[in-house]
């Protein structure tokens, strides 16, 4: 239980998606290897590597490894999560009469706290880190939300300063947004949808007044692949005009539906 809310924790700072099966196995193997651990009578190097080998298991069995820096940046995080839960019961411990044992081997600790004691803190460090988020998310929100015009179209935007895709010929900003959004072609949604990059001259055919282009695009887990993106003929930010592309992407933009899009971090001065 306790190994399943650290990595949940974890997905949830670090913006990484759950996959349940691999999460519950992770949370599994790290239970396993803390048992046999405490119990092992190992020399210190080894002890050493293995308490290094093991998180980094962890990781790899409860996340899809994409990229280096972003699988350093997710070890980063789990670390201080447990440092978070592990710091907090111990300091419970510590200045509570809650838990009278405390028993250690090769450096794990085990708190005999009573089980509705361990449940409350554990769901209680878990809820205190999933709320500050929410509150963060919503502020940020409540600050970055725009107004979007599509040709006759409106929708939510968010500035996001994580956005720096442009257009490698023309050099214009594009704005992501996400493919059931708009009131597209049937054919460009369903190749939107299947990442059909064959379709692009057929498309083209087609729908002329589009100009559709594919860009590369990395998108916030790592993963690249290319978009569809076109120029529409009117795009407007808060009522003011502007220019640039509209890239159309698969991936949800927002957890809850709030908005539907997200702008080029160059427009972050946008009244």
């Amino acid at each position: 239980m306790m190994d399943t809310l650290l990595l949940a924790t974890t997905a949830l700072i670090a913006g990484r998606r759950i996959i349940s099966w691999r999460l519950l196995s992770g949370a599994a193997a790290g239970a396993l290897c803390g048992c046999l651990l405490f119990f092992a009578d190992l020399p210190l190097p080894l002890m050493i590597l293995f308490k290094l080998g093991i998180p980094a298991g962890i990781l790899l069995i409860g996340f899809p490894f994409e990229r280096l820096s972003s699988y350093g940046r997710t070890a980063l995080i789990y670390f201080s999560a447990h440092l978070l839960f592990g710091g907090g019961m111990f300091a419970f411990y510590a200045f509570t009469d809650a838990g009278s044992h405390m028993r250690t081997a090769n450096g794990i600790y085990y708190m005999d706290l009573p089980l509705w004691l361990l449940l409350v803190l554990a769901f209680g460090f878990y809820g205190l880190v999933r709320g500050f988020f929410h509150l963060l998310d919503r502020r940020r929100e409540k600050t970055f939300l725009h107004t979007l015009t599509v040709e006759e179209q409106e929708l939510l935007a968010l500035l996001d300063t994580g956005n720096s895709l442009y257009d490698p010929i023309t050099l214009l900003p594009v704005i992501l947004c996400q493919w059931d959004s708009l009131a597209l072609p049937e054919p460009l949604l369903q190749a939107v949808l299947h990442s059909d990059a064959t379709a692009l001259p057929r498309l083209n055919e087609q729908f002329p007044q589009l100009k559709l282009r594919l860009l590369p695009y990395t998108d916030a887990t790592g993963a690249r692949t290319l978009i569809y993106a076109f120029r529409p003929k009117l795009l407007k930010v808060d009522g003011c005009e502007r220019a640039g592309l509209i890239g159309l992407t698969v991936q949800p933009l927002s957890p809850d539906g709030r908005f539907q899009a997200l702008l080029h971090r160059d427009w972050s001065g946008v009244e």
